[in-house]
């Protein structure tokens, strides 16, 4: 018998970081330096080494790993990470599930905020920012979206 509502078993979302589909996808592997990286979180690489993406230049979204250290008992957001050291897989061409912390709608360009987030492309004329991909869905503030990017 096949369930007429899936959402109300599970949410569409696969999870932060995971990959949406498996169609034309190309990641590199980087050395995570001294702050460490969410999964799903911009990246930024300097010299090899990978921190989150602040004011940097974009090099792609932390892939989810499968396996991660447990996680605190309260710990309510049970957000995983890569640690100092760890190698990092940065998606560099693909769809992914990222973490927005504004509005945005399905089409709109997506740019990088400070927090390593995501959000929509300002409109604004004096507006700096950088469109570094495409929304594939829609989704509120603080909830997750599918990111398309396609880097060289």
């Amino acid at each position: 018998m096949t369930i007429p509502y899936p959402q109300k078993y599970m949410a569409p979302e696969l999870g932060i970081g995971k990959l949406a589909n498996y169609q034309n996808t190309q990641a590199d592997s980087k050395a995570v330096g001294t702050n460490s990286i969410k999964f799903g979180q911009a990246v930024q690489v300097t010299e090899s080494i990978a921190a989150p993406c602040d004011t940097g230049n974009f090099f792609g979204v932390a892939l989810a790993k499968n396996y991660v250290d447990e996680i605190k008992f309260n710990d309510d957001k049970k957000t995983g990470e890569y640690r100092q050291g760890e190698m990092v897989a940065v998606l560099r061409k693909g769809s992914i599930w990222v973490q927005v912390d504004d509005d945005v709608k399905e089409g709109e360009y997506a740019s990088v905020k400070t927090t390593g987030n995501f959000c929509a492309v300002s409109t604004a004329e004096d507006s700096t920012d950088k469109p570094i991909g495409i929304f594939q869905t829609s989704a509120q503030a603080g909830g997750l979206a599918i990111l398309q990017i396609n880097l060289p």
